[in-house]
């Protein structure tokens, strides 16, 4: 027997013998935390275990730490007291290398799980892992999954019984991530919560990045040009909905054809309130997408109506308070990285719509499986996805195309309906933010769902009196999972805006005001089907 081998075997059996740390009542819970380093093993170094006092917002928790395989670091949280039997794992946004939130829930019965992804990220667009196979493989669908192994085997061992109710949530690829564990590992949770989940992150989100960069560097809009634009959409498809509400409420009415851009164009020597010819082609390809040479749209464009909210700023013009580059720009270090090994690359030679099957080859570890929720479904697993309709770099129209195909091999609409709802949410942009009713408690109703065999149906999200993304996004501390709360909360702090109700209808229903009773209240809604 060699040296190593006798070493892993001692190691495996002295977990192996470990009782139940959490089996007897007369055990403190500070012992029973600490010695949750027993689970180390060759695979697992875990920090003994510290419990942390309350504070006003988070009860007393055990909070471990370690690191799987040598590179994915996680944490895993658990209420000393109030505990019921379920798991929270946070699926971390933007391309992770960063713990989530594990806090946040604590006070509602759960332990909570999140991991880095098994890089460290400096940056919210660092994606320099990409050129390390095992990191992208890791970010891509590993380390979550090894993660929640190890966390229910943490929980179980804390409090001598098993997880009995699993959940996980995340937004943006936070939410790629969650529908990635419900497709690869659907044994991993019953309850899986995918906000604006980014379903085509080499295929369809970076190429579209490039071009939009492209268009911008050649005819580049300003804030003026977003507060046009967002003013035009307004003006020409706020009443497609029914209600002149300032919400462009049923966003894929509102084509080019209404929009009208040409009437935006200077004219006669004018030099403000009014595009330039270039302008307006930068715009209709944000609007549009990218398009082949046959008229095909292979990645759809933005949806209009939250032109002005923040978020174009962010990833067209730039925002220097919240990234180094515009979000699009970007794009073009994440295409690098994919292509470190292609000799001589030269991004500036990229193409979108041709070279767009290679990029999707090289992230193909990040990418989503195609849409069979069958075993899934088939172990009892619930859906939920929200998506706001006015999303810039996950844009709705993606997420349809994707959904579609699921419905496909999901015995069609009804199928997917009995495991399965998503939630398109008027005014909204990415994860947080915008003119529309875009807080709502999705936590709740999934886990009403779960344990109480409750499917949602309608739901009613607030405008919390927060509008543009950078506020939104500081609001809720960008990764908190209870993040409802925390958004009404801070817009009840600003005086004078304007608060109001809508309903969220199972898509795909919308909205539509029934003709009476307080536009601003959800009451006064009904969901149909156009």
């Amino acid at each position: 027997m060699n040296f190593r081998f006798s070493v892993w075997l001692a190691l495996a059996l002295c977990a192996t013998a470990a009782p139940a740390l959490g089996a007897s009542d007369a055990r403190a819970p500070e012992n029973a935390c600490q010695d949750l380093y027993r689970l180390t093993d060759v695979d697992h170094a875990v920090e003994p275990g510290v419990v942390m006092p309350a504070t006003d917002d988070v009860p007393a928790h055990c909070r471990v730490r370690g690191v799987i395989d040598g590179t994915i670091g996680f944490q895993v949280t658990m209420p000393v007291e109030g505990w019921r039997e379920r798991l929270m794992f946070h699926a971390v946004g933007g391309t992770a290398g960063v713990l989530g939130d594990t806090g946040s829930l604590l006070s509602k019965g759960f332990a909570m799980a999140t991991t880095d992804t098994g890089h460290k990220s400096v940056t919210t667009q660092g994606s320099e892992f990409a050129r390390d196979d095992n990191a992208l493989i890791n970010f891509g669908f590993r380390a979550i999954h090894l993660t929640t192994v190890l966390a229910k085997r943490l929980v179980a061992a804390f409090y001598g019984r098993e997880v009995r109710y699993s959940y996980i949530t995340g937004c943006s690829n936070g939410g790629r991530a969650a529908l990635v564990e419900a497709l690869r590992y659907p044994e991993d949770f019953d309850g899986v919560i995918a906000g604006a989940p980014a379903s085509g992150w080499g295929r369809e989100i970076v190429p579209w990045g490039v071009a939009a960069h492209r268009k911008q560097r050649a005819n580049p809009l300003d804030e003026a040009s977003l507060a046009l634009l967002d003013a035009n959409s307004k003006q020409a498809c706020d009443a497609l909905d029914g209600l002149a509400d300032g919400i462009v409420g049923n966003p894929t009415q509102c084509t080019l054809d209404v929009l009208n851009l040409e009437g935006l164009e200077c004219t006669g020597g004018e030099t403000s309130g009014c595009l330039t010819v270039g302008q307006i082609d930068t715009a209709r390809f944000l609007y549009t997408g990218v398009v082949d040479d046959e008229g095909q749209v292979l990645s759809p464009g933005v949806l209009p109506g939250a032109e002005a909210a923040g978020e174009w700023q962010i990833w067209v013009t730039g925002n220097p308070a919240f990234l180094a580059l515009p979000g699009h720009e970007g794009m073009g270090g994440i295409v690098r990285d994919l292509f470190h090994r292609k000799p001589g690359f030269d991004l500036e030679q990229f193409d979108p719509v041709t070279d767009r099957v290679e990029l999707a080859e090289a992230s193909v570890s990040v990418e989503l499986p195609e849409p069979d929720f069958g075993a899934f479904r088939a172990g009892g697993g619930k859906l939920l996805i929200y998506q706001g309709w006015q999303d810039v770099p996950c844009r709705a129209l993606e997420l349809l195309n994707y959904v579609s195909r699921a419905e496909a091999l999901s015995g069609g609409r009804e199928g997917m309906a009995e495991f399965s709802r998503i939630y398109m949410v008027p005014g909204m942009l990415h994860c947080v933010a915008g003119p529309g009713a875009w807080a709502a408690d999705y936590i709740q109703p999934m886990v009403d769902w779960v344990e109480q065999g409750r499917p949602p149906e309608r739901l009613v999200a607030h405008q919390p009196g927060i509008v543009d993304w950078l506020d939104a996004f500081g609001a809720v501390a960008s990764g908190q999972v209870d993040w409802y709360p925390r958004a009404m909360e801070a817009g009840a702090g600003h005086a004078d805006a304007r608060r109001f109700s809508r309903p969220l209808c199972p898509f795909p229903e919308r909205a539509r005001y029934t003709g009476s009773g307080d536009p601003d209240d959800a009451a006064s809604f009904t969901c149909v089907a156009d």
